[in-house]
């Protein structure tokens, strides 16, 4: 063999190593691409998942259960007059909580249709509720005015 033989097959191997290490290279580098490509799927994959984590951790919390906690404030059972008794077809000395009674009213009000139709929110007392609220005609009646009428009907029980 020539010496330009073996300098052409030693370039020529010399070729084929470079153009191994390029593919090699070519290689790494999409293999980079699909690993940042991976990594960055999954980042977006935690922080979903670490939202979803906190909503529902804030569901827990809040429907966690605080306990059996007695009755306050307007939900507090309180022994109510003969009258209003009577009006809610109830045992005499029975405790009512102010809801329930709100509520029981309310239902009267609506199934008598004693709404004033053009303004809904004044009521329009017939003879049995105007002697349950001790109130003349001349009295105006809303909502917002019915729990302060309902105020001598609740007996308050200070041996408790």
């Amino acid at each position: 063999m020539s010496k330009s033989n073996k300098n052409e097959l030693y370039l020529s191997e010399t070729n084929n190593i470079f153009n191994e290490f390029e593919n090699i290279i070519d290689s790494l580098s999409q293999f980079r691409i699909q690993i940042n490509t991976i990594q960055q799927q999954l980042k977006n994959v935690e922080k979903n998942v670490k939202k979803q984590m906190k909503t529902l951790q804030t569901q827990v919390n809040k429907n966690k259960n605080k306990g059996n906690k007695k009755p306050s404030g307007f939900a507090t059972p309180t022994k109510i007059t003969k009258e209003l008794c009577a009006f809610m077809n109830k045992e005499e000395g029975t405790k009512i909580a102010r809801t329930e009674v709100t509520s029981a009213l309310s239902s009267y009000i609506k199934d008598n249709n004693l709404q004033n139709q053009a303004n809904k929110k004044f009521i329009l007392p017939d003879e049995k509720l105007k002697s349950l609220l001790g109130i003349s005609d001349d009295d105006k009646l809303t909502y917002f005015t019915l729990q302060k009428y309902m105020n001598k009907h609740f007996i308050n029980d200070t041996s408790s």
